[in-house]
């Protein structure tokens, strides 16, 4: 054996395999005619290129350069339209291969600035619409347009797209969109008449992409941009959105700022099934809208939603108009006031495994139509987990989890099975002598009922609240405190609050007895409990009520939809002769 030989094979394998993993950077020669300074037009040079590219079999790759598109392109069948970014990026359009692209100027439905036919795809390019400004935002076609089979988008950052990808119309089977992100502004993925799998992966949008992008159209707005467009798309992005597919893979995708994260309609070429895993909306009006579905229905695992921007501040709405599966595994919900999960339809929903961080007024579920099974799911705050109204035909609640025991609104009767869920905790007699429950810190939950927002830090409060306190929650109206008493044992109740300014008057109330707070003060309020009030009782509620406001109405430049009331820090009860000390229970 000539192992000379074989480590000289040994090397030059190594030294092919090493050329082969590692590519050269793009430095690329511009096809005749096209310019890439930002000034000429490039559209009729960069079709010319592209059609001679389908005749020949090859590709049309750019170097670094911005190109100005005043027209349309389309890329012939079997050709990659290729800019120089293996990755998506931030604020940097004045690197790499960038789109400049001004055709179809207020025209919502005109031709796509690119579109890709049969095993066509655009990779590694920055997109631009530089006549667009934050004040005044003017409706453009897509930036992308894909049919047929095997239409393949990569490593591209949309700056500021009213428009994003539009699959299919006609027909299309196995598009891959991949490593997308940016700002879009009216629509950003839309799939439809797809009859085999598609694919969706790593795809993020928010608006910052524009707004802190550098890039002269957004400096052209006069005062905030971050208002313009923030609020444009709080009121009109639908971010991702599926007609007809077969079988859509959607997988690490995320929205913020929109009015509907995910939506899915019905289209005269049908509705959607799929797998939806680790996907994402964020301050939205509505994570998750569902209008209608395929009968296999839709199965979403991992995902995670806010919705406090908008009616109707819910996490997911099943339509009245969707029948077929839904499934809900995993998920986390959090700021949803006006639900995490409505159902309206004659649906099968399911939701297993999921965290519900915050309350909600009505229910963090409700249903007034549909089947459902709400199972081994942990519920944050206390209050209505579950709403059933008439119209649900059935529901299974078991094996869930919720401070002071699930709180189920039953109006369906036996149509709907609960059993197995967390109950009450019993506090010990040793506790309710004289004991203090800070408000918003961990173990709160044992001791709130209706009415509760989410736990947040003091650091914006007065000095005085954060020398003693170190968490807060927010009333959402009229909220209830359930507090373990001493049979026949009078008591001195005291409540730290704060209201602010130019919102309705909150009172504390206990045993027939009430105190109103005083307006955009931070106070402590105090009330007498008689014993008669406590006799054969082990708890007594109280009330913190007024009428609910939102920043959005009162704080100017808020988009915080959340409905207030009073903000509170603790509670402490101390009975007639107790010790002067008080627990400290959380």
């Amino acid at each position: 054996m000539n192992l000379a030989k074989i480590r000289a094979v040994s090397i030059c394998l190594s030294i092919s395999f090493g050329l082969l993993a590692t590519p050269p950077a793009v430095m690329a020669q511009a096809p005749p005619g096209v310019h890439g300074d930002g000034v000429t037009d490039d559209t009729a040079a960069l079709q010319a290129a592209l059609d001679e590219a389908g005749k020949s079999g090859s590709d049309v790759t750019l170097g670094t350069g911005r190109y100005l598109i005043k027209g349309a392109l389309t890329v012939p069948p079997g050709v990659s339209l290729r800019g120089t970014w293996e990755s998506p990026h931030h604020g940097a359009w004045e690197h790499g291969t960038t789109f400049l692209l001004t055709g179809g100027r207020g025209q919502e439905n005109g031709p796509a600035a690119i579109t890709l036919q049969q095993s066509s795809s655009l990779l590694g390019v920055t997109m631009v619409w530089p006549e667009e400004t934050a004040d005044n935002i003017v409706p453009y076609p897509w930036a992308v347009h894909g049919y047929g089979m095997h239409n393949t988008v990569e490593n591209v950052t949309l700056v500021n797209a009213y428009q994003g990808i539009k699959i299919g119309q006609p027909s299309s089977e196995l598009h891959l969109i991949r490593n997308v992100f940016g700002c879009v502004l009216r629509r950003g993925i839309f799939i439809d008449s797809t009859t085999d799998i598609g694919r969706i992966e790593n795809v993020h949008f928010n608006t910052h992409y524009w707004m802190r992008s550098g890039y002269p159209s957004i400096q052209l707005a006069k005062g905030d941009t971050g208002r313009y467009v923030t609020g444009f798309t709080e009121k009109n992005l639908e971010a991702f959105i599926f007609g007809r597919s077969d079988w859509e893979y959607v997988l690490n995708t995320f929205v913020w700022g929109a009015h509907i994260g995910y939506r899915f309609i019905k289209t005269p070429e049908g509705a959607c099934n799929g797998q939806f895993m680790g996907i994402g909306a964020d301050a939205c009006a509505v994570g998750v809208l569902v209008d209608y579905l395929q009968g296999i229905g839709i199965q979403v695992t991992n995902g995670e939603f806010t919705a406090f921007v908008g009616e109707p501040n819910a996490g997911i709405v099943i339509s009245p108009t969707a029948v077929g599966a839904a499934q809900f595994v995993n998920c986390n919900f959090w700021t949803t006031p006006g639900g995490a999960i409505q159902v309206h339809g004659n649906a099968q929903v399911t939701v297993n495994a999921c965290h519900f961080a915050e309350g909600a007024k009505d229910g963090v579920i409700q249903a007034d139509k549909g089947h459902l099974i709400v199972s081994s799911n942990s519920f944050a705050a206390t209050g209505k987990a579950v709403t059933l109204k008439p119209g649900v035909r059935s529901a299974i609640v078991t094996s869930n989890l919720q401070p002071g025991g699930l709180v189920v609104d039953n109006k369906i009767g036996a149509f709907a099975q609960i059993a197995l869920n967390e109950i009450a905790y019993k506090f010990p007699a040793s506790l309710t002598a004289h004991y203090l429950v800070n408000i918003g810190a961990s173990g709160d939950e044992e001791f709130l009922r209706d009415g509760w927002g989410g736990s947040e830090d003091v650091g914006s409060d007065p000095p005085s609240v954060q020398s003693r306190f170190h968490a807060a929650r927010w009333t959402t109206g009229d909220a209830t405190l359930r507090l373990p008493v001493k049979s026949g044992a009078a008591y001195t109740l005291t409540v730290w609050l704060l209201t602010r300014d130019k919102t309705p008057q909150q009172t504390v109330s206990v045993a027939g007895r009430k105190a109103p707070a005083t307006i955009g003060k931070n106070e402590q309020i105090t009330l007498q409990i008689p014993a008669s009030a406590t006799q054969g009782r082990d708890s007594i509620d109280v009330k913190i009520s007024g009428q609910a406001w939102s920043p959005s109405k009162v704080i100017p430049g808020s988009g915080d939809a959340r409905l207030l009331g009073a903000r509170v820090f603790g509670v402490e009860m101390k009975s007639a002769g107790g010790p002067a000390q008080a627990k400290i229970v959380n």
